[in-house]
């Protein structure tokens, strides 16, 4: 027995009741809610079978609902709420040519219907899961998932499932790893009607498929005008689709789109008439390609004016849409820092056929090249961050690779490595080449390492050097520490046997009594517990004598502790092939920061002392520290506005980086630019045995052009991340980039 619960999103409310299978009582409960109106409204969807049955009811008042439903129990009966937008979101995924239709959720199961013969099924047990915000949060995660555009090798069911698997700050329970075994039924296209298959299990050992329901029905609100009576997302006939939103209907007779009220069109026609051109209106926010007439990015959800409105071009046969191609480019004026050839001195440079041509003075201008003037500029090797999380796959709500490249190019960075801490890790080749086959249609070079154990549980190794041999370059597991000495000292000395780096996050557990803010003052105040620097100190120690001992080549990740500092400058000394890194917000920040930020302030390793800030400047100056990385972590809005001890830990940094190293390392006379521009560039390249950036002739043409005291502010909206999770936003800062070109090519134009 249960009571109804509602909850309302958007003026949209909704109930499923899940029932046992008793089939007369469910359609009876079914054709009772059919007939009743909510605020003058009929459910638009019923569906109803020997599994249970729902209603949702479209734009109905939250306390008409909540009072129509108020005390109504109706016995061997659970409940649950859940948002409409899933059935129409779920149903326009034909738009990133994923032909899967509607989800719906209740206590006990996730079900997906699939129009193309593939599934997912999960388990999901019904104790303790009774709170309609919960369904908010898991309904919300899976649509920011879905819109994202996905590289088609890599199934939806199989994102679906890692998001699922994990999520974080919650406890979802699914098959798990029991879901890669099940025996997947097709499904019967006859009739073109999708069909249903319910896990009918309370234990993963013992899944049972059973029934197929009836086709799900849907009539759309009167207020949409549309007539559309079917939405199933399956390809064949002359299906219509809508031209603006992309949703396609199998519905001979349906004139509006369901999703956007939008007029449809011929899916044929549709396709034919963009087979040679396409015309793109780009969002502002994220970046994304959209129809030229749409009004809401597919993307991001932003509402797209008229602006940013692209010509229509050829369609190449690369993807590559977020860089300007331009054959010969003529820099004029730039003031040149180099750290590779030491070069600071006024100079032009020829770019040609994705190389450095020439430089000099007083080049010629040739006939249609692309000329810029960057008299009063700097103009550096590109930058390359050695530490970031693009969050793809698994969590590209909060970011993915093509936001992310957006990012690092409006930052200054032509060359990125990710972690590999996604969903599933970078423990598999398929994995792996998944996210090099996308990051090469960004624009940057888009780097990515192999996790050190499998699933980043610290017990059995990846095979490192099949990841190797499929271009991993090098292997972490990142955001989590490797407690296993033996497991740490194997993977070490194979690292060593292939001459790749392996980089350390260090936070020993049993020293953290709350993660994300220092063990000191600032927690004391707030009652938080904290971390303390102690967690760190003891591991960099540790695998510091590691190094020393295996010959491997490591990296002390996000230096936080002034003592791991001392430590790393002593290992450096004694011969181990140790280096370290340092983020912005660590030798700009102090613990006291979490007072004035919160959660955006809270990261792992934590902000700590004026102490320990001084010691890792120090350490930058003489070279203890070896590289500047951001630890770029994007989260949503809705989860840095969670309280401190639930939200998670992280801050954007790629936009912001540059600026931050001019105003706290710079500007106050700690090092010169020409050792910023080597901490940015030069080194993290030579870390990770690639040919660091350089101008001069015949070298890559990767560059960054900024003005090093030109001031801007940091705003909230300006970002090209997907994320805005940044405690320096209303901050003035210099270093204002103007163009960022990576291979050749214009990727970022202030």
């Amino acid at each position: 027995m249960g009571k109804v619960k509602v909850v309302s999103k958007n003026n949209q409310v909704s109930v499923k009741v899940k029932s046992t299978k008793d089939e007369q009582l469910n359609q009876n409960m079914a054709e009772l809610l059919s007939n009743t109106a909510v605020e003058g409204f009929l459910p638009f969807h019923i569906v109803s079978d020997n599994n249970g049955f729902a209603a949702e009811y479209g734009t109905a008042g939250y306390e008409t609902a909540k009072e129509f439903f108020k005390n109504r129990v109706i016995d061997q009966h659970t409940f649950s709420v859940f948002m409409k937008s899933s059935v129409n979101a779920l149903s326009g995924m034909s738009a990133y040519n994923m032909e899967y239709g509607n989800v719906m959720v209740s206590l006990d199961t996730v079900l997906i219907e699939s129009a193309t013969g593939k599934a997912l099924y999960l388990y999901y047990p019904a104790t303790g899961y009774n709170n309609g915000e919960f369904y908010n949060v898991f309904l919300d995660e899976i649509l920011r998932m879905i819109r994202t555009p996905m590289n088609s090798d890599v199934s939806f069911m199989v994102r679906l499932k890692e998001l699922l698997k994990q999520p974080e700050n919650m406890t979802w329970n699914i098959l798990g790893e029991y879901a890669d075994s099940i025996d997947v039924p097709a499904v019967n296209r006859e009739n073109m009607q999708p069909q249903v298959h319910v896990v009918q299990t309370q234990q993963p050992e013992t899944v049972q498929f059973t029934h197929q329901a009836p086709p799900v029905m849907y009539t759309a609100p009167v207020q949409m005008q549309t007539d559309i009576q079917n939405t199933g997302c399956v390809s064949g006939g002359d299906d219509k689709i809508c031209p603006v939103c992309g949703m396609r209907s199998t519905a001979p007779d349906a004139v509006f789109c369901i999703g956007c009220g939008s007029r449809l069109e011929s899916a044929m026609q549709f396709s034919v008439k963009n087979e040679q051109t396409e015309i793109k209106k780009r969002c502002n926010k994220c970046g994304f390609s959209n129809n030229s007439d749409a009004l809401f990015c597919s993307e991001c959800g932003t509402k797209l004016e008229d602006i940013g409105v692209l010509e229509s071009t050829e369609i190449q046969d690369n993807d590559d849409n977020n860089a300007k191609d331009t054959s010969v480019i003529i820099i004029k004026g730039g003031r040149v820092v180099d750290p590779v050839s030491k070069t600071d001195e006024i100079m032009d440079i020829i770019i040609k056929n994705n190389i450095i041509e020439e430089t000099g003075y007083n080049l010629n201008v040739m006939e249609g090249a692309e000329v810029i003037n960057a008299e009063g500029l700097i103009v550096a090797p590109g930058l390359m961050d050695t530490h970031v999380h693009f969050r793809d796959p698994g969590f590209t709500y909060k970011e993915d690779i093509i936001t992310g490249a957006a990012a690092a190019a409006k930052g200054g960075f032509t060359s990125v490595v990710c972690m590999a801490n996604t969903k599933p890790a970078v423990d598999n080749i398929e994995t792996l080449e998944y996210i090099q086959k996308k990051g090469e249609t960004t624009g940057i070079h888009v780097l990515q390492t192999a996790s050190v154990t499998k699933e980043l549980k610290g017990v059995e190794l990846v095979d490192m050097e099949a990841l190797a041999n499929a271009g991993a370059v090098g292997f972490t597991d990142d955001g989590i520490p490797i407690m296993n000495e033996h497991v740490l000292v194997e993977a070490m000395k194979k690292a060593a046997e292939l001459d790749l780096p392996i980089s350390l996050h260090e936070e020993d557990p049993e020293f953290i009594i709350r993660p994300g803010v220092n063990q000191g003052k600032v927690a004391e105040q707030l009652e938080y517990g904290g971390a303390s620097a102690t967690a760190e100190d003891v591991m960099v120690a540790r695998d510091c004598i590691l190094a020393l001992h295996t010959g491997a080549s490591v990296c002390i990740q996000h230096i936080s502790s002034g003592n791991s500092v001392e430590i790393v400058r002593t290992a450096k000394k004694l011969g181990a092939d140790v280096h370290a890194e340092a983020t912005p917000h660590h030798f700009t920040l102090t613990e006291d920061a979490v007072l004035k930020y919160g959660t955006n302030a809270r990261m792992n390793p934590p902000l700590r002392t004026e102490e320990d800030r001084i010691k890792i400047i120090e350490g930058i100056k003489d070279g203890t520290i070896d590289m500047i990385v951001t630890d770029h972590a994007p989260h949503s809005d809705e989860e840095k506005a969670r309280p401190l001890e639930n939200a998670p830990s992280g801050i954007t940094g790629l936009e912001t980086s540059l600026a931050l190293g001019i105003k706290s390392l710079v500007e106050p006379g700690h090092i010169s630019l020409m050792k910023l521009m080597e901490l940015m560039s030069k080194n993290p390249a030579e870390f990770y045995r690639m040919i660091p950036g350089s101008i001069t002739k015949g070298a890559a043409a990767d560059l960054v052009i900024f003005g090093e005291k030109e001031l801007w502010t940091v705003r909230k909206e300006d970002f090209a991340s997907k994320a805005s999770n940044s405690p320096f936003i209303g901050w003035e800062l210099p270093g204002k980039i103007h163009y960022t070109i990576s291979s050749g090519k214009i990727v970022y134009q202030r």
